[in-house]
């Protein structure tokens, strides 16, 4: 689950998974990075949607960009956010920036250990039947 920190002049968002599981599934299932909603007329609408990037991440209500990592074993994407000069209350300025879209964030991370279990079980399987003579 994705979670929210605030260390000195900056918001960190921390993913619940690793940078290399959201590359994995951008390549190969890039439906599972995403967050789809029924409207009233049974029309589906992409609400939010998780990504990668090389340079610097972001995060709003329509999706989160990831491009570094926690700097421990697990490797967990992240994303920081400078805290503006004169920002009084810090709490509540991280609830209103990035509170809606870490909600929206943990519904998709909930669906995605199944689709990195999908992806590695067609991997073995892809590599169960290459043979080198």
């Amino acid at each position: 689950m994705a979670k929210i920190t605030i260390a000195g002049d900056a918001i960190i968002v921390t993913s619940g998974k690793s940078l290399k599981a959201l590359k994995t599934l951008e390549e190969y299932r890039p439906k599972a990075l995403r967050l789809v909603e029924t409207d009233e007329n049974g029309k589906k609408e992409e609400i939010f949607r998780v990504e990668t990037a090389a340079a610097a991440g972001s995060i709003n209500q329509n999706g989160a960009t990831f491009a570094s990592e926690t700097h421990d074993e697990a490797k967990l994407a992240t994303i920081t956010i400078p805290v503006p000069a004169g920002t009084e209350n810090v709490i509540d300025y991280a609830a209103k920036l990035v509170g809606k879209a870490v909600v929206r964030l943990n519904k998709v991370e909930a669906g995605i250990d199944d689709a990195l279990a999908e992806v590695e079980a067609e991997n073995a399987e892809v590599m169960a039947n290459i043979t080198v003579i």
